[in-house]
């Protein structure tokens, strides 16, 4: 049987349901996969010994493109240690090879510098890669080139998981060409996947997509790349992480309020409230660690925001988020670190296509960039060459997860 010449991998963004902040004195928080918000990269084989990535979303109109042969493979440990699947020994993040990559990640651009420049972000965004694939590159079992093509459906830097999104797309796609993982074979999903179990492919994609955080945040929780690998929901206590069981997929409407959130800012309000107040603010955070705990309750998204707002980290935009959705008699919060940033209204399900159109509308007028979405659905998916799909197709598809309906999931 011959080998895979391509596979497209899909995974979601992350949100956060309940818990924000309290998370941070070792409450509990709970956050869901974002099942209509999704990373999409589409891996081709090719023989020219070349790595060609392209980055449209971010800006780049032209590919960076490197020689394998030009890789640092003399800093990373043996491949069949480092993708271990029997190991339960957490990947140590080689600084030294990151250190090395620096100056060839501009090199993939060095033929097209006088056209495009590459930035901060598109050059993290090429690191994670060249990183993955130095890491885990096998001569035995791997192709000797390939053209990498990334598209997403989620806003960067709003808090919605984009970036762990994209590390599990790239490792995924990366552990599959490059040997360490057999293809899925399930067109089922199974959000209840559980964490442990060291032997599971999905556990291999999530230490490694940990790892492509690390390039991008230097200290992640965990918390993002493990929504976008294994889907459904995860509670999350004080460093630890587990599924929530059975949890049911809900309905959404994310709006984006485009006003720029300082997650750092918003935490260090919090923290000069709680030092100053402890015997107040501890309650708070106690009553919102309840809503975790209890977060099927409808009125409880309503009294969570109340309870985010009571510590100062609210803002006029989420307020008017929070106006128009109530006149249809809908409940929104704030997720994440508030003061700006994202909203979120669960959508009941009565309510019309004709009245969503009209929220829509009257948030678009205000300059905020709304999406329905359902919360708690798939991790990562998989298509492999079973499949045909052309560069064009993928590029121009607007809605890539129900276009091709022949998706693969790990189990």
């Amino acid at each position: 049987m011959s080998s895979p010449t391509h596979y497209l991998i899909s995974a979601p963004g992350k949100v956060i349901l309940f818990g924000e902040h309290a998370v941070v004195y070792g409450k509990t928080a709970i956050a869901g996969s974002l099942d209509g918000l999704r990373t999409y990269i589409l891996f081709e084989k090719s023989d020219d010994g070349l790595l060609e990535l392209n980055l449209p979303k971010l800006g780049l109109h032209l590919p960076l493109i490197w020689p394998i042969s030009a890789l640092p493979y003399s800093k990373v440990a043996a491949v069949s240690k480092a993708t271990d699947n029997n190991s339960s020994q957490e990947l140590a993040f080689n600084e030294e090879l990151l250190k090395e990559l620096k100056p060839i990640v501009l090199d993939g651009n060095a033929k097209n510098k006088d056209i495009q420049e590459i930035n901060e972000l598109q050059q993290v965004a090429a690191s994670v890669f060249l990183y993955l694939y130095t890491s885990l590159e096998d001569k035995q079992n791997s192709w000797c080139g390939m053209k990498v093509h990334v598209t997403s459906d989620l806003p960067v830097g709003a808090g919605l998981g984009s970036s762990a999104s994209y590390s599990v797309c790239l490792a995924t796609g990366l552990l599959l060409a490059l040997g360490h993982i057999p293809v899925p074979n399930s067109n089922e999903g199974n959000t209840d996947t559980s964490f442990s179990g060291y032997s599971s492919p999905m556990n291999l994609i999530n230490r490694w997509a940990f790892q492509a955080e690390k390039v991008i945040h230097g200290i992640p929780s965990g918390i993002d790349n493990a929504v976008a690998t294994y889907g459904g929901a995860v509670s999350f206590t004080k460093g630890e992480m587990e599924n929530v069981i059975g949890f049911q997929l809900l309905r959404f409407l994310l709006t984006n309020t485009k006003i720029s959130r300082d997650t750092r800012a918003q935490v260090a309000k919090v923290r000069v409230l709680y030092d100053k107040y402890p015997h107040i603010v501890d309650p708070i955070l106690e009553a919102i660690e309840g809503m975790s705990l209890s977060f099927n309750e409808i009125e409880l998204i309503d009294i969570n925001h109340y309870l985010l707002n009571s510590l100062g980290v609210g803002h006029s935009s989420i307020d008017r988020v929070r106006e128009i959705t109530a006149q249809h008699s809908l409940h929104s919060k704030l997720t994440g670190a508030g003061g700006g940033g994202c909203v979120l209204t669960l959508l009941r399900d009565d309510i019309t296509s004709d009245e969503i159109t009209k929220i829509k509308s009257a948030l678009a007028s205000l300059g905020f960039e709304s999406f329905e979405t359902q919360v708690g659905g798939n991790g990562v998916s998989v298509i492999d060459s079973s499949v045909t799909i052309s560069k064009q197709e993928f590029l121009s598809s607007e809605n890539i997860q129900q276009k091709f309906s022949v998706w693969k999931h790990f189990t």
